[in-house]
């Protein structure tokens, strides 16, 4: 009898998918778990992680396209402390890394798994992936609040929103929190602006636990009013 490879749909993404893709999804998920906070302040979502392993923000990338930007506009800076071999090395990324988790911050994505380019538009990818990531929302993340980033998953708020999730999300008049990667003058202080609504200082200890605003609270935003 002839040998039949089957690809079988990968949990991640759903997509059919080869030993190879399982093994990279197993390990992007081994590296985020590394920085995953006990109790998740602020969940960032993207849409789906980079197609180089290497640039992974959960990664000692070379490059740092995206997470240079996104963790100088959350004010987490590479260590003053470090020996110039140490900053251009993994010790550096890891640092960043434990801050941002220090911190209850957490980066996940609609698709766990690149999206293969050119197979399905961004909406068509929410629209599919939607209803898993708002069970893993619910019963894996558990959040207290969620920020996601890039115009391209501006579908994926309406879904949250029916799924009762509003109360908890982070967003821009009603729209996704720009990307670094837009370039957008005012993007950084808009971000935050967002995320100290919610978000202890730094200076707060090592596994304060944040407090969850009321409704009311998130309407007024940052400092509330009396």
């Amino acid at each position: 009898m002839a040998n039949s490879s089957i690809d079988l749909p990968c949990d991640g993404c759903g997509l059919p998918a080869s030993p190879e893709h399982i093994a990279q999804r197993v390990r992007r998920l081994e590296l985020a778990t590394q920085f995953r906070p006990v109790h998740i302040g602020v969940l960032f979502l993207v849409l789906a992680p980079p197609h180089d392993e290497a640039d992974d923000f959960y990664a000692a990338a070379a490059s740092k396209e995206f997470a240079d930007p996104f963790l100088n506009a959350l004010n987490i800076p590479a260590p003053t402390n470090m020996t110039a071999h140490e900053s251009d090395s993994a010790a550096a990324a890891s640092a960043l890394l434990a801050e941002f988790q220090r911190r209850g911050f957490f980066l996940a994505s609609v698709s766990e798994c690149p999206i293969p380019e050119n197979t399905e538009p961004a909406a068509t990818t929410i629209t599919r992936l939607g209803p898993t990531l708002i069970r893993r929302i619910r019963f894996n993340y558990r959040p207290k609040h969620i920020a996601p980033v890039g115009q391209e998953l501006a579908p994926l708020i309406g879904m949250l929103r029916d799924a009762g999730i509003a109360p908890i999300l982070m967003a821009d008049q009603g729209q996704p929190l720009p990307s670094p990667r837009t370039g957008a003058r005012d993007w950084q202080e808009l971000f935050q602006r967002a995320v100290s609504s919610v978000a202890p200082r730094e200076s707060l200890p090592l596994g304060y636990d944040r407090i969850q605003l009321t409704q009311s609270e998130s309407d007024r935003g940052a400092g509330g009013g009396t």
